[in-house]
């Protein structure tokens, strides 16, 4: 079975983390971002390709996705699909057999520094990985960021999608995968990402 890796928490392990506040619970793209993923909607819709919207939720409603296709929960199976020292900070992992797309939402904790200075960090980070390629990094706001790249995992080629955001004074990650997948199906999975507040 494919496992996922996730390099940002390559770039998280590097950086201090603990508490910033910041008030947005929600995470919606800019309008070249928006666009693309639209295209990609319509380019799948034309393949006739039977899907349903849904909710994805972590175990304690801290987080939803909603997303069209037929993902299926795999948190009793993480082991399967994330390393080990990954495992404590997983909120969220499903997977769309048909799409072959893997969510998988982070946790990771209260931050130490600023939103801005940690996003400039993680993409010098990213910038310094010598096994991704691709990376194209999106313009960052004042509390999330996004990044697609690729990069080689047991000799096969995954491509990511992620979004980096800080929102209850806490950092969250929320990243799409797939070996096979495209880039712009991949955005198109993390279109509407929500935090609860409470």
């Amino acid at each position: 079975m494919l496992k996922s890796r996730l390099w940002l928490l390559v770039a998280v392990a590097v950086i201090g983390l603990s508490a910033c506040k910041k008030n947005e619970t929600s995470v919606t793209l800019n309008d070249s971002e928006a666009s693309s993923v639209n295209n990609a909607v319509a380019a799948s819709s034309d393949k006739a390709v039977a899907t349903t919207t849904q909710t994805l939720s972590s175990p304690d409603d801290k987080l939803s996705i909603v997303v069209d296709g037929n993902f299926v929960n795999k948190m009793d199976d993480a082991e399967d699909w994330v390393r080990q020292e990954d495992l404590d900070t997983l909120m969220l992992l499903q997977h769309d057999e048909k799409t072959n797309i893997t969510l998988i939402a982070n946790d990771l904790g209260p931050l130490k520094i600023e939103p801005k200075n940690y996003f400039a960090k993680l993409v010098d980070d990213l910038n310094k990985q010598t096994s991704i390629s691709s990376l194209d990094v999106g313009m960052a706001t004042e509390n999330r960021i996004n990044y697609h790249m690729s990069h080689a995992d047991n000799g096969v080629v995954l491509n990511e999608s992620c979004v980096v955001m800080v929102a209850n004074n806490n950092l969250y990650s929320v990243c799409a995968s797939s070996d096979t997948a495209k880039i712009d199906a991949l955005a198109a999975a993390l279109k509407t990402i929500n935090i609860n507040s409470h």
